[in-house]
């Protein structure tokens, strides 16, 4: 596949060489290599055109602007070759005899093709850039054997094969305008979809707590056809054509509030969900979900003492109104979250929202409406939280 795009190139282009002649061949090969060039310099004036062309998506922004740039500049470069041509033509044409005009001519067209093979060499490449993209994503998507798909997908998945065992993905690299948190968060993606287990430890990462509380995150919790999707471990493609999730992708401001969360250190995430440990959060024990141990916390009545076992039963008998389906979330913005799990709902409901933060070794809350409103939390082993809330001690303990 790879070598008949090349036979192609070279064999189109050469031809279109051989008529043009050497000197427009000659720009458009300068137009071609200036353009790979000056793309990315030339990107910030050329972005500000994306919404003019209705693409308001920021996935756009890593390589459309780029595009544009390369294809102005080869632009600019064809008109002046075409200008130097017909001052040439126009030259041997009329200011020469026939005999030196029918020598320049076949000259010139020889020339010309031999430029555009040249050309047609560059051409070959500028080609591969975008099947060496797409090829990459669309393996993802549809499977390392390019099963299933579109006719489109199925050959550029092939052709990335084979541009992977000829060795001209090395070359091509260098000209990938894609960063390369893009290929990770795609090999991210697609550790998570096929491996459904890591869903909970994806969810329990600090950042994505905060996402969690956002309305459209939690309606894809409660999706029951997203979730069979996932579970059935359905092809990626399918699961970003799923109008809830297409919704979120095309989301500039949810896909900004991801990037500034994550803050471009997808190595973490990666090491988090093939390890379950965070070197950049784990040092922050109160980061997470934390669920009411019933038991542990009437096992703090008692270690206050002085209670007869009626004041005891009371006490506990009060205490279960409220403690039973209490959950702590704790977000990397510092947010102190209680919830309250209804039996008459799937969702927990919001009871109290406050602020942590850390003074030295501790940890203080500020929770308004409870008493205190700001109190000094224990974290025991990093797996216990103790708080103290209305004269009782709550003890909660880590997902």
């Amino acid at each position: 596949m790879v070598w008949i795009i090349a036979v192609l190139c070279l064999a189109l282009v050469g031809a279109i060489g051989f008529f043009q002649g050497p000197v427009r061949s000659l720009f458009g090969l300068f137009g071609l290599l200036a353009g790979a060039v000056l793309a990315g310099p030339l990107r910030p004036l050329t972005k500000p055109l994306l919404p003019l062309l209705g693409l308001h998506h920021q996935i756009w922004g890593f390589f459309v602007p780029q595009m544009i740039a390369f294809i102005v500049v080869l632009v600019i470069f064809i008109i002046t070759g075409n200008v130097v041509h017909h001052k040439i033509l126009m030259h041997f044409k009329y200011d020469e005899d026939d005999a030196r005009f029918y020598a320049w001519n076949r000259l010139y067209t020889r020339l010309g093709f031999c430029v555009g093979l040249l050309n047609g060499a560059v051409y070959f490449v500028v080609l591969l850039v975008p099947i060496y993209i797409g090829g990459f994503f669309t393996t993802v998507a549809e499977g390392a054997q390019g099963e299933g798909g579109t006719a489109g997908a199925r050959f550029m998945t092939h052709a990335r094969g084979e541009l992977h065992g000829l060795g001209l993905d090395r070359v091509l690299a260098a000209y990938d305008p894609l960063p390369p948190q893009v290929y990770q968060a795609t090999d991210i993606a697609a550790l998570v979809l096929h491996n459904p287990l890591l869903e909970n430890r994806l969810s329990q990462y600090p950042p994505f707590l905060t996402l969690a509380q956002r309305p459209e995150f939690q309606a894809l919790g409660n999706d029951l056809q997203l979730q069979q999707m996932l579970q059935t471990q359905a092809p990626i493609g399918d699961i970003l054509k799923y109008p809830p999730v297409q919704a979120i992708v095309t989301n500039t401001a949810i896909t900004s509030d991801v990037e500034a969360l994550l803050g471009n250190d997808l190595d973490d995430l990666q090491h988090y969900l093939l390890t379950g440990q965070s070197a950049k959060y784990d040092a922050e024990t109160i980061l997470g979900t934390w669920t009411i141990n019933v038991p542990a916390t009437y096992a703090q009545l008692r270690k206050r003492g002085g209670m007869t076992p009626l004041q005891m039963r009371n006490n506990r008998l009060r205490m279960a109104s409220y403690v039973n389906g209490l959950t702590l979330v704790c977000t990397v913005n510092h947010e102190f979250i209680m919830k309250k799990q209804s039996t008459m709902s799937p969702d927990a409901s919001v009871v109290a929202t406050g602020k942590w933060q850390k003074s030295g070794d501790t940890y203080e809350v500020e929770l308004p409406g409870s008493k205190p409103p700001t109190t000094e939390i224990e974290i025991q082993n990093g797996i216990r939280m103790l708080l103290p809330k209305d004269g009782d001690v709550l003890a909660f303990d880590k997902d």
